[in-house]
């Protein structure tokens, strides 16, 4: 009669089946979870953003090609942020500061720079254009403060811009571009506010605009507003 043999395993050898066995299900896990991924929906697909089209280079081209240092608030956020004047839309313009003296009568820089500024009209010119569509607005007390109203964007442009806007851009130039008119469709739309001072009295502003097709190229658009500013 034979005795029942036993196989004598040394304990090292028990020691790298779990070790083992590890390895393989880390090597194996990252390809099963690759296969069992499901595809993204239309939802969380990445969304694109829409093309700013601006015209600082006298023609109309994308943001995003123009070759200088500019920012651009545009139809959107002017309405968002609830911009009535200069002081409403300048403090949202990271490399502008200014000072003033009440309406008509800022200073404006860029990065900085000044030329003097000293408001006087034997003194030095402003180093900052400001431009409403092609026409300069720039005065040697400061900007014409332009209600805002019916307006496509701001462009802001830093750096010297004396090329293709004056004598008065070394250190930038703003400017102010207006909804331009539209043949393609009729158009109209009117604002009212009413406001009042503490202490004061109660002031007004009404606006209203127009866009009236002529031709399949041809039309005309009529903007106008009236300003009443309470006193104290």
């Amino acid at each position: 009669m034979s005795k029942p043999k036993h196989r004598i395993r040394k304990p090292g050898q028990f020691a790298r089946l779990p070790l083992a066995a590890a390895i393989c299900l880390a090597c194996t896990t990252p390809a099963f979870a690759q296969e069992a991924a499901p595809a993204p929906t239309p939802e969380q697909k990445a969304t694109t953003l829409d093309a700013i089209t601006v015209t600082a280079q006298k023609r109309v081209e994308n943001l995003q090609k123009v070759p200088i240092s500019m920012q651009v608030l545009g139809t959107e956020k002017l309405e968002e942020l609830n911009v009535a004047d200069f002081d409403d839309y300048v403090k949202y313009l990271p490399s502008v500061s200014y000072q003033t003296g009440g309406p008509g009568f800022a200073q404006v820089y860029m990065r900085g720079v000044a030329s003097g500024n000293d408001g006087n009209h034997s003194g030095s010119l402003p180093s900052v254009g400001i431009y409403m569509d092609e026409q300069p607005v720039t005065t040697i007390q400061g900007p014409i403060d332009v209600h805002m109203y019916d307006i496509a964007r701001v462009e802001v442009l830093a750096g010297p811009q004396g090329s293709l806007y004056g004598a008065s851009a070394e250190a930038g130039a703003i400017r102010i571009i207006t909804n331009k008119p539209d043949p393609s469709g009729f158009e109209a739309g009117y604002s009212l506010e009413l406001n009042s001072v503490s202490h004061g009295g109660i002031g007004h502003v009404e606006g209203g605009f127009v866009n009236v097709p002529l031709s399949p190229d041809g039309a005309i658009r009529l903007v106008g507003w009236n300003q009443h500013r309470a006193g104290y």
